[in-house]
C-alpha cells in the first residue's frame, strides 16, 4: 500500500509538473496574439480595397486584395527623397551618435579620471533640464543648421542616457583585464579598440538600435528647422499625406481614384517600419543581452 500510496504520489507530482509548463504556454501564446495582431490588421487593410478598409471590426487577411494605397504612395514625388534623407540620419546619425558614447563613456569609466564624478553629474543635469524649443531653434540658426541635412544627426549626436548606460557596462569589465594589457604595452587607445570594443558589441547594438528607432521615428526636428521639401524626412512626407491631404491634388492630375484613407494611413505604417523590421532580426541576439546591461554584474 505505501508503495502503491507512492507511486500515486509521483503520478500526482508528475501531473502537477506538466500543466504548469501547459498554463505558461497558454499565456505567452495569447500574449504572443495580442502583440501580432496589430501587425496583422495593419498589413490587411494596407492591401484592403475602400470597402473592405472601411469596414469596422477585425481584418485578419485582404478580402478585397489591392496595391492601391502601396502605388499612390510610391508614386508620391517626394516619398523616396524622404526615404533617401532618412536613411542617411539613420546611418550617420547611428554612427556619430555610437562614436560620441564611447568617447565620452570610456573616459568617466576609469577610475584615475580627474572630475568624473562632477561630470557625470552634469550628465544627469541635462537629463532634468532643457532649454526649450525657442532657444534651440535660435543655437540651430547661430550654427547655420536651418534646412540642413545635418541638423537632424547633430544635435542629437550626444545623448546622456546613452552615455550612461555605456559607462555602465565599461565599468563591469574587469580591471584586471586592462591591467593586464597595460601590462604589455598597450596604450588607451589600443586597449579601447582591442579589448574593450569587442566585448563591448551586444551594449553597442543596443544603443545603435535606439539610435535608429529614433532617427526614423523623428520629424519635429524637420518641423522646426527645415523648409525644403526636397530635405523632408519620411515621417513627414507621410504627415504630409495623411494630415496635409497632400497626395489629393496628385492622385486628382493624374486621374486617380485615390485609395482609402485607412488604407493609406496602416501602407504608411508599413513604409515607415520597414528598415527597422528588416534590420531588427539581424542584431535581436545582440538586443537581449544589451538591455541587460547593469542588471548583474560579474
Amino acid at each position: 500500500m505505501v508503495e502503491a500510496g507512492g507511486k500515486s504520489v509521483k503520478k500526482d507530482k508528475k501531473w502537477q509538473d506538466r500543466i504548469a509548463p501547459a498554463m505558461i504556454y497558454i499565456v505567452l501564446t495569447m500574449l504572443a496574439l495580442v502583440v501580432v495582431y496589430p501587425f496583422i490588421h495593419v498589413i490587411a487593410v494596407s492591401f484592403s480595397g475602400r470597402g473592405e478598409a472601411l469596414r469596422s471590426g477585425f481584418h485578419f487577411f485582404p478580402r478585397d486584395f489591392e496595391w492601391t494605397a502601396y502605388r499612390e504612395l510610391l508614386d508620391y514625388p517626394f516619398i523616396w527623397s524622404g526615404y533617401a534623407n532618412t536613411l542617411f540620419r539613420m546611418g550617420v546619425g547611428t554612427f556619430l551618435t555610437l562614436l560620441v558614447t564611447v568617447c565620452a563613456a570610456y573616459p568617466l569609466s576609469r577610475p584615475d579620471f580627474p572630475m568624473k564624478r562632477a561630470l557625470v553629474l552634469l550628465l544627469l543635469f541635462t537629463m532634468i533640464f532643457d532649454g526649450g524649443i525657442v532657444p534651440n531653434y535660435l543655437l540651430i540658426k547661430e550654427l547655420h543648421l536651418l534646412n540642413s541635412l545635418w541638423v537632424y544627426v547633430l544635435p542629437t549626436a550626444a545623448n546622456a542616457f546613452q552615455v550612461l548606460v555605456m559607462l555602465s557596462f565599461f565599468r563591469s569589465i574587469p580591471d584586471a583585464l586592462i591591467e593586464a594589457a597595460r601590462i604589455d604595452g598597450a596604450r588607451d587607445m589600443k586597449i579601447l579598440f582591442r579589448i574593450v570594443l569587442p566585448l563591448s558589441i551586444p551594449s553597442l547594438v543596443t544603443i545603435g538600435l535606439w539610435s535608429m528607432v529614433h532617427h526614423i521615428n523623428a520629424f519635429m526636428d524637420n518641423l522646426l528647422y527645415v523648409t525644403d521639401q526636397s530635405k523632408y524626412v519620411l515621417q513627414q512626407v507621410i504627415r504630409q499625406i495623411l494630415i496635409e491631404n497632400k497626395l489629393d491634388p496628385f492622385t486628382t492630375a493624374t486621374n486617380l481614384v485615390p485609395p482609402a484613407p485607412e488604407s493609406l494611413k496602416m501602407a504608411s505604417v508599413i513604409v515607415c517600419s520597414l528598415p527597422v523590421l528588416v534590420v531588427y532580426p539581424f542584431l535581436l541576439k545582440y538586443f537581449e543581452k544589451g538591455t541587460m546591461i547593469g542588471s548583474v554584474k560579474g
